[in-house]
């Protein structure tokens, strides 16, 4: 509340809450601030983390940096399969810095209800490979769910069935 409270009085008018934080401490991040400052994510595959280090200009040409490598990147995905077999999404931004993000999108679906209830209103979706259908699907369902037609637990179960890997409520599930 102290750190919302500084932000708040340097200028920002709008706050993201860490990804880190489970449903509780986000709800008491609420309680004790103005819940209108925030926009929560809703959907997001979690950025695991980041790298200085280029991996499409190491395996995918003969370059060194941004300058001589083709960028390999605007051409072709990488993924890094880990040990139980999931595949996670790289991903180079424009300054060839590389995210490895989580195989399975998080998901706050269930507890939409509840953190419109808390006061939040602005979410966001966050997309990354999906394709134009799926990401058509993925705004109706979380519209529904904010207009209050359609259950956040219904919807999460709708969302894991429309994303191939699956979905996690992540680090949200543990209240």
């Amino acid at each position: 509340e102290l750190t919302v409270a500084l932000f708040y009085e340097s200028g920002l008018r709008t706050l993201v809450p860490s990804y880190d934080l489970n449903l509780d401490q986000l709800l008491s991040l609420l309680s004790h601030s103005d819940p209108a400052l925030f926009e929560v994510v809703a959907h997001q595959h979690i950025p695991m983390f980041h790298m200085e280090h280029c991996i499409f200009s190491h395996a995918l040409s003969n370059g060194k940096d941004s300058h001589d490598c083709g960028r390999p990147c605007d051409r072709h995905r990488v993924e890094l399969r880990d040990h139980v077999g999931e595949a996670h999404p790289l991903a180079a931004d424009v300054g060839c810095r590389n995210t490895l993000f989580r195989a399975r999108a998080q998901s706050a679906a269930p507890y939409v209800p509840r953190l419109l209830a808390a006061g939040v209103r602005r979410f966001r979706v966050e997309l990354l490979r999906e394709t134009a259908a799926e990401a058509c699907a993925l705004i109706d369902s979380y519209a529904g769910v904010l207009a209050g037609g359609g259950a956040g637990p219904r919807v999460w179960h709708e969302l894991r069935v429309l994303n191939q890997v699956g979905i996690t409520r992540g680090t949200l599930e543990f209240e």
